[in-house]
């Protein structure tokens, strides 16, 4: 089944505030989504903890399709949902994604299907990744350049 014209639900999950930290920098940016989920695996979590705190949002949104965003590829969060989504055709499970990915992703939400929401999110994040050129202060003519920005 496809899921174009209808939001998907995207979990962030991963170590410590990883979670809670982006939904408030997305919730900050783009306004409150109530598509998008924050769980957080603190150090007072085990794989069993946090694979209730999974399902206890699962159970809120049951039979909606679900992109799971985790902070690391292989670390606990990634492998409890792994374990959780590899049997869901309605559940895509994405890693190492930035803030700028997960904005484009919930902008494009419900354009894309599930699988290329995922597809999507990967290829946004590899995109906006950067290196910052640095240039001599020689070369720029007006100090006034530096200071406005863009």
């Amino acid at each position: 089944m496809e899921f174009y014209n209808m939001k998907k639900n995207i979990i962030l999950i991963g170590h410590g505030n990883y979670a809670t930290g982006m939904k408030s920098s997305i919730d900050l940016i783009a306004g409150i989504n109530s598509h998008l989920f924050a769980i957080d695996f603190t150090e007072n979590d085990s794989d069993i903890t946090l694979k209730e705190k999974i399902h206890n949002v699962i159970d809120e949104i049951i039979d909606q399709p679900i992109l799971f965003v985790c902070d690391i590829a292989g670390g606990t969060p990634f492998k409890v949902v792994a374990s959780i989504a590899n049997f869901n055709d309605n559940m895509e499970l994405v890693a190492g994604c930035n803030l700028s990915s997960l904005l484009e992703a919930i902008f494009q939400n419900d354009t894309l299907s599930l699988d290329e929401l995922a597809e999507f999110i990967v290829n946004a994040s590899k995109n906006s990744t950067i290196r910052f050129k640095k240039i001599a202060v020689s070369q720029v003519k007006n100090v006034q350049e530096i200071e406005d920005g863009i």
